[in-house]
């Protein structure tokens, strides 16, 4: 009888095809797809890796420009500037192109590694599942997990778990936010914005670990930012907007000069975008206000963050002017 159930999923395993990843990256990736794919056309939209997705908090945009529609279309730095312009190809290809974009990259995905292009190159396919490979009886056990992984509870991994639970709720946060999510890993224990402020005073700016590498751009990532030039032969550039999120003051070796404004400088160049749409925003930060991960801000400091990019937002008259505090 085991043998038999055994056979029969394994047959519907090699007739189908399953998700060629799982896990939190796969989750953002795929979500926010959907939701370029679903949503309609924005005043103002936002793509680019994690520290857009963790570090902007949408909500605050919609707080300080009333009446504008703002949604965050980011993933994560696999996906990358050839990624980020496959995302924008489908949204001009359906009529969602939003009427003003900013393209959001942090230093830590200059240096681009070459197996990352899979990524992109799953978002320009729609090769979003793998053909089944598995020999017998291992594919038929590999079809009866992926049914038990629907049918019962499965939480995400580590500190995703204890904040969200399980991928739906992690998925809604997504959506409820407007494309924005929390990195879990820190801060959990302060109840509010204004306790987190409380902490602050006292702390400053670390040096920069000597052990650190200097972020420097690559060819691979120069390649790849070429790629979303194309993309953005499409678009109207002079709509076009760039931020370089901050660097954890620990991790800020080369100095802001290098890895912010001559980077900054150099991305806008490549992408053929004037320097005045890089918008002016923070380049380091204090270590206390990130995650776990050095690139992503936490809960509470990605609203201090974000309210810092609404002044520049309204500087350069993006979207008109931010409210008052």
């Amino acid at each position: 009888m085991a043998a038999l159930v055994l056979g029969v999923a394994h047959y519907i395993y090699q007739q189908g095809k399953h998700q060629w990843s799982r896990g939190v990256e796969t989750y953002i990736v795929l979500e926010q797809i959907r939701r370029a794919e679903r949503l309609p056309a924005a005043d103002l939209a936002f793509l680019g890796d994690s520290s857009c997705l963790m570090g902007i908090h949408i909500p605050t945009l919609l707080q300080a420009f009333p009446g504008s529609d703002v949604e965050s279309f980011c993933t994560i730095g696999f996906v990358g500037p050839d990624g980020y312009g496959a995302m924008l190809d489908k949204m001009i290809a359906r009529g969602h192109q939003p009427r003003k974009l900013v393209l959001v990259f942090n230093p830590i995905q200059y240096e681009r590694d070459p197996r990352w292009n899979e990524w992109a190159n799953f978002i320009r396919t729609d090769h979003f599942e793998a053909p089944s490979s598995l020999s017998f009886p291992a594919g038929g056990l590999e079809y009866i997990r992926l049914l038990m992984e629907r049918a019962v509870y499965n939480p995400l991994p580590g500190g995703y778990a204890v904040y969200y639970g399980g991928k739906d709720q992690f998925i809604s946060t997504i959506w409820r936010e407007h494309g924005s999510a929390i990195d879990p890993n820190r801060m959990l224990d302060i109840p509010s914005l204004q306790a987190y402020k409380a902490t602050l005073p006292g702390h400053v700016f670390f040096k920069p670990d000597p052990k650190i590498k200097p972020y420097v751009m690559n060819a691979e990532f120069e390649m790849a930012l070429l790629a979303l030039s194309k993309s953005l032969s499409k678009f109207d550039r002079s709509k076009v907007y760039l931020v370089i999120t901050p660097v954890n003051s620990l991790y800020a070796q080369g100095g802001p000069q290098s890895f912010h404004t001559e980077a900054g400088e150099r991305i806008a160049a490549l992408l053929g975008i004037d320097r005045s749409q890089f918008l002016d925003t923070p380049d380091m930060m204090l270590d206390i206000m990130y995650a776990h991960y050095p690139a992503h801000l936490h809960r509470w400091s990605r609203i201090i963050y974000t309210e810092e990019l609404a002044k520049a937002l309204a500087d350069r008259g993006v979207l008109g002017s931010a409210t008052d505090d």
